[in-house]
């Protein structure tokens, strides 16, 4: 496949059961059968930003998409979302510990309108600051 432009090289369709085989197995597939796909066609300095893209992403996924990159991502998305669940956990501890100060023995006496307008303020703030970005920032499964 050295020195064809693009489209010929898109064109090959891999074989049946292609998704299972390893980086390796792809790889002495592809040697056994003289097939080498470049990281730059022939056509390359021709092709429009979005031909490149379609390229690399087909090259992506049929080189580098394996079993083990999937699984490899599967475990660092695992990673992600346990640190997520910790600091979000930290972040409701530390919330919980605000209002127990607040509604129990403290300077405040027996003022029950000033914890109720402190507890708003705290749920409010905490809501706007801190719990909002978090659930932005989940971390998403892998498509």
């Amino acid at each position: 496949m050295t020195g064809r432009n693009s489209r010929e090289i898109m064109m090959w369709r891999p074989p049946a059961g292609w998704d299972e085989l390893s980086a390796a197995s792809r790889a002495a597939y592809l040697g056994q059968r003289g097939m080498q796909i470049p990281l730059r066609p022939a056509d390359w300095d021709s092709m429009e930003h979005e031909q490149r893209m379609a390229y690399l992403n087909w090259t992506q996924r049929i080189l580098h998409d394996t079993p083990e990159a999937r699984a490899a991502k599967w475990q660092e998305y695992g990673k992600e979302l346990r640190a997520w669940r910790v600091l979000m956990g930290w972040w409701c501890l530390c919330l919980l510990v605000g209002l127990a100060l607040v509604w129990g023995a403290g300077p405040l006496g027996e003022g029950l309108w000033l914890r109720v307008l402190i507890t708003v303020f705290v749920l409010g703030g905490y809501a706007m600051a801190i719990f909002v970005p978090m659930l932005i920032a989940r971390p998403v499964p892998p498509a």
